[in-house]
């Protein structure tokens, strides 16, 4: 089954056991199947995707700060081949920006001492063995998540964490405004992947709507990325090169970051304020009365009062 709840679940806890152990499936999959990198990329993404949905109930559920925080580290075994690939994979686009032929073979000349600096790719037997060690842990977790339970069921499971979670995207969005850093712009990147992970989950309660609006959220999620990954690759750069054979060509690239990061602000922050525009508050009674609608069409009238 989906990411997301189905009718056929009866509870919420059975809803959230059942995905849980449906990722974790999935990343075992991917681990016994595709290559290292591709392993990577997929156990990162279940980690996240785990870690939102434990954010969710996070209000019901006791052992929230325990389990969150195995998934977390699970992440953190495959953090540096990851990112590394993610820095010359920025490097590649930025350089696809540049004005002329020179630009062009000079980048070209630069990328080998670049990805040295980075020590990418990592040796096959260390990706291996953390492969390894990555799936131990979640054959492990497979069979904790049938224990996992909660205090409540209904909206009543879900709906403080929603709006808890859309109340710190709100505070995020402001700090951004005051104070665009990279450090601020990441905060709002991870609750508002929170956000749209939460609304993919949430999706039956109104499909063509619910899509919709994660169809926005999906696209924000590819500008914040981006947004981050410039960041990070400006730091890196600045701080480890240039070498005195290269500090051209490197502050060439510097200038191509900052232009297209100060692009992707801009197509950032009009996307962020349609999506929050709704009070946190208003916008979680609205979906409540559509889940039960969803949940139990008997009910829509009395649903269609409470709001």
């Amino acid at each position: 089954m989906a990411y997301r709840f189905a009718a056929g679940d009866r509870s919420v806890q059975r809803a959230v056991r059942r995905m849980a152990r449906e990722q974790i499936e999935g990343a075992l999959k991917a681990i016994a199947t595709e290559n290292a990198d591709k392993a990577t990329h997929e156990v990162r993404k279940t980690c996240k995707k785990l870690r939102a949905l434990l954010r969710l109930i996070r209000p019901v559920f006791a052992d929230y700060a325990h389990e969150n925080a195995k998934f977390r580290d699970i992440a953190r075994l495959l953090a540096g081949s990851r990112e590394d690939k993610v820095m010359l994979d920025t490097f590649d686009l930025l350089a696809a920006d540049a004005a002329g032929p020179e630009d062009v073979q000079a980048f070209a000349a630069f990328r080998p001492s670049f990805a040295r600096d980075l020590a990418y790719p990592m040796p096959g037997k260390a990706g291996a063995a953390s492969l390894d060690q990555v799936r131990k842990r979640l054959e492990a977790e497979r069979e904790e998540v049938e224990g996992w339970v909660l205090e409540d069921d209904g909206w009543g499971a879900i709906g403080v964490g929603l709006r808890r979670i859309l109340k710190q995207g709100r505070k995020a969005s402001r700090t951004v405004m005051r104070e665009p850093t990279a450090l601020h712009y990441h905060e709002l990147r991870k609750l508002m992947k929170y956000h749209w992970y939460h609304t993919r989950m949430l999706s039956p309660i109104w499909s063509r709507a619910m899509e919709a609006r994660a169809a926005e959220l999906s696209d924000l999620a590819d500008l914040l990325g981006l947004h981050h990954d410039i960041c990070v690759f400006e730091g890196r750069l600045g701080s480890s090169l240039p070498h005195a054979e290269s500090a051209g060509t490197a502050r060439v690239m510097l200038g191509l970051a900052d232009r297209r990061r100060i692009g992707v602000e801009r197509e950032i922050g009009p996307l962020v304020a349609r999506l929050l525009a709704q009070k946190p508050r208003l916008l979680s009674r609205h979906w409540r009365a559509l889940w039960r609608i969803w949940y139990d069409p008997a009910d829509a009238e009395a649903a269609s009062e409470r709001l």
